[in-house]
């Protein structure tokens, strides 16, 4: 249960690192890329947590990648995109 919570809350500061490592890239076209970044950070989070928790546990381990995900995706959807720091960000990083 803690590997869920903890995934949770890292889940939570995804978004910054998302855009940052966005900015970083080369120009894309589209939203495939920022998701597939958060489930990769998703699965890195929540396999690493779930595995310093309980081992290999392939239950826990898709707890802790779906807690990462879902509260990195919230976070995005309902305060990261409509207040614009998405953009505020690629401005300062990226130089766009």
């Amino acid at each position: 249960m803690t590997s869920e919570l903890f995934s949770g809350f890292v889940g939570l500061f995804m978004p910054f690192v998302v855009e940052v490592m966005k900015a970083k890239l080369p120009e894309t076209k589209g939203k495939w890329l920022g998701f597939v970044l958060a489930l990769g950070a998703s699965v890195v989070v929540g396999g690493a947590s779930s595995y310093i928790e309980a081992g290999f546990n392939m239950e826990n381990i898709l707890a802790s990648v779906g807690a990462a995900l879902i509260a990195s995706q919230g976070v995005y959807n309902f305060w990261f995109k409509p207040a614009g720091i998405d953009k505020r960000i690629n401005g300062k990083v990226g130089g766009k």
